[in-house]
């Protein structure tokens, strides 16, 4: 049964930051903002996922050059590399791997992180606004979820397994993603997404179709 308090709000996280850092990224990010900023902030992301194409196949692609590295490494590399193509910036999957890992409130951040945003800042052009914190932020969210659940498909995968049927059995049986946070009455509480693996309501994920094209692009290079 699907639990209703996947559409309250996310725990509120502090405003007055110094602008460039990753407390900047978490305060400007749809992900992670208030009802009045949510819409317009998730409307930037929505403007830059509307152009992606043939995500499929130049993920497919891009892992059959990697295909010698380790799958580990591929598994976030390549999300990455090909969103970063499609917003026009080179590959900065190590800085967004490093800003990855201290991107949720309840995480340390580390001067690695905070130079990652630097550097990620840079190759946005260098505006500090909303417009690149989504772009940052696109990218962030599709490196550690994206290879949690290229792992869970490559752990099960059955002989003769299509990648779409795969990434369908896995999301409903094992999703990357088992808890989120939700505000309510005052108080984080973790909210279960079973049933919902990409949230739902204002907070569903935009960019759910994005990313099963960019893993079953990585599952075809990688199982054939």
């Amino acid at each position: 049964m699907e639990n209703p308090l996947i559409e309250a709000p996310v725990p509120p996280v502090p405003q007055d930051v110094e602008p460039g850092g990753v407390r900047w990224l978490r305060a400007n990010v749809a992900r992670f903002s208030r009802p009045e900023d949510h819409a317009r902030r998730r409307e930037f992301v929505l403007a830059e996922l509307a152009p992606m194409s043939s995500l499929r196949e130049k993920a497919f692609a891009l892992t059959r050059e990697l295909r010698d590295e380790p799958v580990e490494r591929i598994s976030w590399t390549v999300p990455v590399a090909v969103l970063a193509a499609e917003l026009g910036l080179p590959d900065v999957s190590r800085e967004i791997a490093t800003v990855s890992a201290a991107y949720h409130p309840h995480t340390e951040i580390g001067p690695e992180a905070e130079e990652a945003m630097r550097r990620l800042i840079e190759t946005c052009g260098g505006d500090v606004d909303e417009r690149t914190a989504a772009r940052i932020g696109l990218l962030v969210q599709a490196c550690d979820a994206t290879a949690k659940l290229l792992g869970k498909a490559l752990e099960s995968h059955r002989r003769g397994e299509d990648p779409a049927d795969l990434l369908d059995r896995i999301l409903r049986e094992d999703p990357p993603v088992r808890i989120t946070r939700r505000w309510v009455n005052g108080a984080a509480v973790e909210v279960d997404l079973r049933g919902r693996p990409f949230g739902a309501g204002p907070k569903e994920c935009p960019g759910e179709a994005h990313a099963r094209r960019v893993a079953e692009g990585i599952l075809d290079a990688l199982l054939c």
